[in-house]
């Protein structure tokens, strides 16, 4: 195994087969192709290019054993490995839940599979021996869907490589990475059948009506690829031809009232620590970093269906359990994973009041700075909402059954996707609001007892060691003033990963600081550079201070804030007394002066500047 800057392994290269390698050929030649119609002609655009022709009959399908209709593979919470502290690694993850209620909702059979992409050779059910035993006891699988992400690009191709050996089912992939570079996934990804774009609780059981019973080792009828071209945000290869559906469309679901949450899904493995949800989908910011298909959009389910939703979880809780008395207190719990749940004020509040008024509480939320202040024309002021802030009730996030053994009284309520408390850091990752602010909405939450925890990004390919020790100044201070309620959350990301399709990762191209994005793999296929795609690792900052303490972030070795701040502050006088004698960089010298004088010591006023 290579290592990389930090001196962590990278994962050996895949080797791709000669028929891989051919595959990927044909689908970049076709949708070389299916760019010049695009350019030209009407949208959408709807392409099949048959492989088998028409005065060829196609290869007979192989016997399949089972009966003759749909049946799809979904794979429980493959991403979190469980069971080294992660409490949510045997919930069903929410896009499984989303999807397995849709399909089920259509009358089409769903299998669930415990794997886990960071466990794929235990022995057990979360690796592919596992997965090997699953297939045997359903032979009759047709298709199986997976979501795929950037961050887990090598793991999941060696899964749809094995499930491709193992079944004849066709395989799709959705997600963000699909839906943010499908051309790139369909090109790189030859194990997968079908690449689909945007939210799959529609597409998914529409694919599984139009492929039917049909057997991935065999080409499609004309009139199955014809009715696979009429979907949107599909592009599929068979074994007898490729389809451009409407690629360059993005599904979505226009109303989240309509999508299905199939309650009889969840076993108590997914209720007994309380009920974990999302029911909205993007927020109203585009953080430069981010990589959601609904970056800059918002929407959710009404307060309404919410209610309706959680009176159908309290039944569930008693079928399961068999009488209310025999409920964990914890399972009277509901987190909320939406991107940002404060996005809708009104809707916000709306939802308070009916968990208020129900036997649930909240185990927590997650939201954005600048959603605690009123907004004028679509954009935040610095007017904080007062009305939000006073609705956000600690009695909500209190259990009404069982005290402490429901929750731990010391969670987090809140948490916020602060990243930075340094102003040019906070401008570089395209926040869209300054330290003051940030300040001013935890200062807010922690005058009414508001537990919060602010995820913290350690470093971007920019950052100075002046820029660290700002932003753990800032903290420092946030926390004499705050106090208890106000937390960092647990060990900050070390560092902010530019994923290639982000706004990030085209800003540092456009700087000329390629070099800064360490990169696990570039996917090529010789002869079509259009479709290169960098699988990024992490941007490295150049300065060597703060990569050190980058490497200290992410091996879990971080102090007391305090402590932290007192050593990079010794740091920075250091490096600054250093360029003063030497006559190099006189400029950065005192940069890094004025950064010790001002945040040497904690602010004995309620200034955070």
């Amino acid at each position: 195994m290579a290592a990389t800057g930090n001196g962590e392994p990278l994962p050996a290269r895949w080797e791709t087969s000669q028929l891989e390698l051919g595959e990927s050929r044909r689908r970049a030649a076709f949708l070389k192709a299916a760019a010049g119609l695009l350019a030209r002609g009407p949208r959408p655009l709807r392409k099949i290019l048959p492989l088998v022709p028409s005065d060829r009959k196609p290869a007979r399908p192989r016997p399949r054993t089972g009966p003759a209709q749909a049946k799809v593979l979904l794979f429980r919470n493959p991403f979190q490995s469980g069971p080294g502290g992660e409490p949510d690694a045997g919930r069903l993850h929410g896009a499984t839940f989303c999807l397995a209620s849709s399909l089920k909702a259509e009358g089409v059979p769903v299998v669930l599979s415990d794997l886990k992409l960071s466990r794929l050779d235990e022995k057990g059910p979360c690796g592919l021996a596992g997965l090997s035993k699953l297939l045997e006891r359903h032979p009759d699988i047709t298709l199986v869907g997976l979501t795929l992400y950037d961050s887990c690009f090598e793991p999941s191709r060696r899964l749809l490589a094995f499930l491709r050996s193992r079944t004849r089912a066709f395989l799709a992939v959705g997600g963000i990475m699909p839906t943010l570079s499908p051309e790139e996934t369909f090109v790189h990804l030859p194990q997968a059948h079908l690449v689909v774009r945007g939210a799959g609780e529609e597409v998914l059981p529409a694919l599984a009506r139009v492929l039917g019973p049909s057997d991935a080792s065999s080409p499609l009828s004309e009139a199955r690829r014809e009715a696979l071209a009429a979907l949107d945000g599909v592009l599929s290869s068979d074994a007898g031809g490729l389809v451009w559906a409407a690629g360059e469309r993005v599904s979505r679901v226009a109303d989240l009232d309509r999508s299905v949450l199939d309650l009889s899904l969840l076993g108590k493995e997914d209720a007994s620590l309380g009920l974990c949800l999302c029911l909205s989908r993007g927020c109203c910011y585009g953080c430069a970093f981010c990589a959601s298909m609904d970056r800059g959009r918002f929407h959710g389910r009404s307060p309404e269906a919410v209610a309706s939703l959680l009176a159908s979880y309290g039944r569930r809780l008693k079928e399961l359990y068999g009488s209310w008395s025999r409920v964990p207190p914890g399972a009277f719990g509901i987190g909320f994973y939406d991107d940002d749940f404060l996005a809708d004020p009104g809707r916000a509040k709306a939802l308070f009041s009916v968990l208020k008024r129900s036997p649930f509480f909240v185990l927590f939320i997650q939201t954005a700075v600048n959603s605690f202040f009123r907004k004028r024309a679509g954009r935040p002021t610095d007017e904080l909402d007062a009305a939000l802030l006073d609705a956000l009730d600690p009695g909500l996030f209190t259990p009404k059954v069982g005290g402490a053994s429901a929750a731990p009284a010391d969670r987090p309520w809140v948490y916020i996707g602060t990243e930075s408390f340094c102003d040019l850091e906070l401008k570089r990752l395209g926040k869209g609001y300054d330290c003051a602010r940030a300040a001013k909405a935890a200062l807010a939450l922690s005058r009414r007892g508001i537990r919060q925890a602010h995820h913290l990004i350690a470093a971007n390919a920019e950052t100075r060691l002046e820029d660290l020790v700002e932003g753990l100044g800032r903290i420092v201070r946030l926390q004499a003033l705050c106090g208890e309620p106000f937390a960092i959350l647990g060990t900050p990301t070390p560092h902010l990963v530019s994923f290639y399709p982000t706004a990030s990762y085209r800003r540092l191209i456009r700087l000329g600081l390629r070099s800064r994005i360490e990169v696990r793999e570039t996917l090529r296929l010789k002869g079509f550079p259009l479709f290169d795609y960098p699988l990024v690792a992490r941007d490295m900052p150049e300065d060597p201070d703060v990569r050190e303490f980058c490497l200290r972030a992410g091996r879990g070795e971080l102090g007391p804030w305090r402590s932290e701040l007192e050593a990079l502050l010794l740091t920075a006088l250091k490096r600054s007394e250093e360029l003063a004698l030497s006559g190099r960089g006189p400029g950065r010298s005192e940069s890094l002066r004025r950064c010790v004088d001002l945040f040497h010591l904690p602010p004995a006023s309620g200034d955070v500047r």
